[in-house]
């Protein structure tokens, strides 16, 4: 792990920060990576879920890559890794904290995971192997207290990988995103620091 975070005028910037677990390298997007994001985000259950534009075009990716990413970073409010199968170096998902926030408080700060799966790494438990990397990061390194997990009412599947980490649902909150124009209902679950499963 190469936390490089350095703290400014009371943000934290994220610029350089990689994690490794077994199999696989956590890493900040990069432009070598625009045609891969692009042709992952073509993927239904993605558009249906993720707020991304549908449909996806590689314009879209390198905004996601030039402009979005490197501005949460450098605020300290959101870190995105790809996560690559560390023998191949294909990506098999993406995995990020965002809305980072109350670091400074002596209880803890609070952060949002997000992440999406490529369709053909899914079911070979990635995600949820950098979904715990990027948890355990964020309770041992920034000193998060609570990390939220919000999605799209029935969307099992994002459930499955938290639950397994010990994420608590805790309920629904109606009507409260848009997503392609309509409002939808949203579960909220959360993972605190001293009930975590990232052994």
């Amino acid at each position: 792990m190469t936390p490089e975070a350095s703290d400014t005028a009371g943000t934290r910037s994220f610029a350089n920060v990689t994690l490794r677990t077994a199999r696989l390298l956590l890493r900040p997007w990069g432009e070598a990576d625009i045609d891969a994001i692009t042709a992952v985000c073509q993927d239904a259950e993605i558009q249906r879920y993720v707020p991304i534009p549908a449909p996806y075009s590689r314009a879209d990716a390198e905004v996601f890559v030039r402009r979005v990413l490197p501005k949460g970073r450098a605020a300290g409010t959101d870190v995105v890794f790809g996560a690559f199968d560390a023998e191949r170096a294909l990506p098999v998902a993406s995995v990020g904290l965002h809305r980072i926030k109350d670091l400074d408080a002596p209880c803890g700060g609070v952060g949002e995971i997000g992440y999406w799966a490529a369709p053909d790494a899914r079911g070979l438990g990635y995600t949820a192997e950098a979904v715990r990397e990027v948890c355990r990061w964020g309770f041992d390194e920034l000193g998060l207290a609570r990390v939220e997990w919000l999605a799209i009412a029935g969307n099992e599947a994002s459930w499955h990988v938290v639950e397994k980490l010990g994420f608590v649902r805790e309920g629904t909150l109606r009507s409260h995103s848009i997503q392609r124009g309509v409002r939808e209902d949203i579960w909220i679950g959360s993972l605190l620091r001293d009930e975590a499963k990232l052994g």
